[in-house]
């Protein structure tokens, strides 16, 4: 048996152990070049002037019962379970670095907790708090029960399905998407029972319905119109490119204070900041247009903004997830 001198042990002990390591990349980007790649989104960060700034999955929506007072059954649509979007992406030739979306999954509801100044403190109704004193078995006298529970907002978004193509750009560890982004949302009604420190109870949360423009039309001290039954929609569109390249800073002292939910206190900036994509095929990426259309009507913007028309919104996107081969 020939013996294998020191340099040539090292040598193939090098490519033993890098083959058993796997694939020492600078950046999965540069393995998916010219291939078709999935881009599978798991976190979302949102910011509308005037409006919220939040992420999807919201953990501000508190871990509870949920009651869909429609049906009487449970119902988990106030929860997100990541993927928040998933994209299929193929090559465009010649240049091998552009891509075009060929299927994406379908659309996702994302939730998140909305507290609107204005909204009135509305007291639960009697059938409210029985359906709450019901789920927790009779365990809570029904004083306890109607002194802590009050309304309840929780806005229902979506991302609208991108009516043209959505190009892609993919090299070097850059990555970066072009796609008419339109975010669209309607606001779930109900009342949430919190229980006091010390109660060793759940959250429970009764969803009565949607709001309606007849609703809004009360708070805002309107005579409610014959639409006044249809479920109040809104929404942000913008065709943007949003890059692991691309940053959105602003210092929360000079921006508008957002309605629907206040800016978390201790924020001194909103930092939307992309990174590259990485070993493993994690990325995050930015996008955000100026004056972008915000579709709502007036007597909701009138409750929200105090002003029918908005001319001033800034849209701002990040997305983290992950890319891999398709």
């Amino acid at each position: 048996m020939r013996r294998m001198n020191r340099r040539n042990f090292l040598k193939y002990a090098g490519v033993a152990g890098g083959a058993a390591l796997g694939p020492r990349w600078s950046s999965a980007a540069e393995v998916l070049v010219g291939q078709s790649f999935v881009q599978r989104v798991d976190h979302v960060r949102l910011y509308m002037t005037h409006y919220a700034l939040f992420e999807e999955p919201d953990p501000g929506v508190p871990a509870g019962i949920y009651i869909d007072a429609a049906t009487g059954m449970p119902t988990g649509e106030l929860f997100l379970t990541p993927p928040c979007e998933t994209f299929s992406f193929a090559p465009t030739d010649p240049n091998p670095t552009r891509y075009v979306a060929t299927s994406s999954a379908p659309v996702k509801q994302l939730p998140y907790v909305v507290e609107p100044p204005g909204f009135p403190p509305l007291p639960p109704p009697p059938e409210v708090l029985g359906a709450i004193q019901a789920v927790l078995g009779g365990a809570l006298p029904a004083s306890i029960i109607a002194a802590n529970t009050g309304p309840f907002l929780v806005a229902i978004g979506h991302f609208e399905p991108t009516p043209g193509v959505i190009q892609a750009k993919l090299a070097g560890g850059s990555f970066a998407v072009t796609r008419d982004t339109e975010f669209e949302v309607q606001v779930r009604v109900g009342f949430l029972f919190t229980p006091p420190t010390g109660v060793p109870a759940p959250p429970v949360g009764i969803l009565t319905g949607w709001l309606t423009h007849g609703l809004v039309d009360s708070l805002i001290g309107a005579t409610p119109g014959p639409n006044a039954n249809d479920v109040v929609v809104y929404n942000w569109r913008a065709t943007m490119t949003l890059s692991t390249e691309d940053r959105y800073i602003r210092a929360t002292a000079t921006e508008p204070p957002p309605v629907a939910d206040a800016f978390p206190a201790g924020l001194d900036a909103i930092r939307f900041i992309g990174s590259h994509v990485d070993n493993a095929g994690q990325y995050t990426i930015v996008g955000h247009a100026a004056h972008v259309a915000f579709d709502a009507p007036p007597e909701l913007a009138l409750f929200l903004f105090g002003t029918p028309v908005l001319t001033d919104v800034e849209f701002a996107v990040e997305e983290s997830g992950v890319l891999f081969p398709a």
